[in-house]
């Protein structure tokens, strides 16, 4: 009982946070707190009361305790320590999240109501995005019509569409790992129509750095299906992917979307590539004088205003570029513990590639085409740094190292 109110809770998360454009402002943050220690409190006293601490082993063990020691170093050693505590306790909420959910999502029962709930959860989004699009919002608490680079932008709850996107690359693999299932009738058609639905709202969010993360995890998606001999829907993922391609260059090469595209950085005041890179530059002058520990986590907004380069239009909180903004608030040393948990995630998803439960194996390579989406979109922005995503990508790198799930029992 215990055990499924902490699930629950978890899935209030994958709810709340999208909804709470995005989850970044402080109320939306606080809950997410309570929400998370509300959920460990009832898995804590669960385990008292049977008295069971079996820990469930995960490779991404070893780099986490790592990273959970670099962290704390960052932060005592911080350049302003009231930022790098919220900062790391924040870190603390999502890690809790994740072995939250590999120790309470053991059946196979329960994977499907995780993978359901976050495509439900992007549905909404999508059919909503589309509904503001054109002038529809009933709901004015996301009403962000006063933001003119919205107006003819699908971004849903969020106020920014790249953040949007950076949601929707992550779910639209994992919808398309559920026709690896083995779908049939009704529940196939259903799936089919989310996934226009999912495709034409990430490219009318016109996020180019959505597009490309998307692009790189349904090519991920495919060249896996081609050399894994254990898929047997090979065909009909690969003609949804290639169908995906033909939709996007009909609608990219549409009239008004191309019009949009080429005045979407006067009208949004969004920094374009060559802008990023020299703020880039800036980020590794920061690293330079910062290389060891950082400046300590959460740091970025307050030491980056000493090395920003002149003649930007807009003061820079993130970096972004995910990778450059978590180095320079951790040092160095950050670098190998990334690639050490990139690669042990890998690793552990390939492996559960070649188990003969479709199950597993569409969700996992759903789950990690997710991931490799949002790595390369990270390149370009600060998904990452946004709660509602960041919790996502840590659902979903659960999914990928998680157990293979047990048989339910009837």
């Amino acid at each position: 009982m215990l055990l499924s109110t902490t699930r629950y809770s978890l899935y209030s998360l994958l709810i709340f946070t999208p909804l709470a454009i995005g989850s970044v402002q402080g109320w939306a943050i606080s809950i997410i707190h309570f929400v998370t220690l509300f959920a460990l409190t009832a898995f804590l006293l669960e385990k008292s009361l049977a008295w069971s601490w079996e820990w469930i082993k995960t490779p991404l063990d070893k780099p986490i305790l790592v990273l959970l020691i670099l962290s704390i170093l960052s932060t005592i050693f911080s350049v302003h320590k009231y930022s790098s505590i919220w900062s790391f306790i924040l870190l603390l909420n999502y890690l809790v999240i994740f072995y939250l959910i590999i120790h309470t999502v053991r059946t196979r029962s329960q994977l499907r109501q995780l993978v359901y709930l976050i495509v439900f959860v992007a549905a909404f989004l999508s059919i909503f995005g589309l509904i503001k699009k054109f002038g529809n919002n009933t709901f004015p608490w996301w009403d962000y019509s006063f933001m003119k680079r919205n107006s003819n932008i699908v971004s849903a709850t969020y106020v920014n569409p790249n953040h949007f996107a950076g949601y929707m690359e992550m779910t639209i693999p994992l919808l398309l790992g559920l026709f690896l299932t083995g779908f049939r009738g009704i529940k196939f058609f259903l799936m089919i129509v989310l996934a226009t639905l999912f495709f034409a709202a990430l490219i009318l969010s016109l996020s180019r750095g959505g597009w490309f993360g998307a692009f790189t995890g349904l090519f991920f998606m495919s060249a896996t299906l081609l050399f894994n001999q254990y898929f047997q829907s090979k065909k009909l993922v690969l003609t949804l992917v290639c169908g995906f391609f033909v939709v996007a260059f009909i609608i990219l090469s549409s009239t008004p979307v191309v019009k949009e595209i080429k005045t979407l950085e006067p009208k949004r005041n969004i920094p374009v590539l060559k802008d990023r890179v020299t703020v880039w530059g800036g980020i590794v002058e920061m690293i330079k004088d910062h290389p060891l520990l950082g400046t300590g986590p959460g740091t970025f907004a307050t030491v980056f205003t000493r090395y920003q380069p002149p003649g930007m239009l807009m003061r820079y909180t993130e970096g972004h570029n995910d990778y450059l903004h978590f180095i320079s608030e951790a040092g160095l040393a950050l670098v190998p513990v990334m690639v050490w948990m990139i690669i042990a995630l890998f690793v552990k998803g390939f492996k559960k590639l070649n188990n003969p439960s479709r199950l597993v194996r569409g969700t996992t390579l759903g789950a990690m085409s997710g991931v490799t989406a949002i790595f390369i979109h990270s390149i370009f922005d600060f998904n990452l740094h946004i709660p509602a995503n960041a919790i996502l990508f840590t659902v979903l790198a659960a999914i990928v190292v998680s157990p293979i799930p047990a048989t339910d029992n009837y």
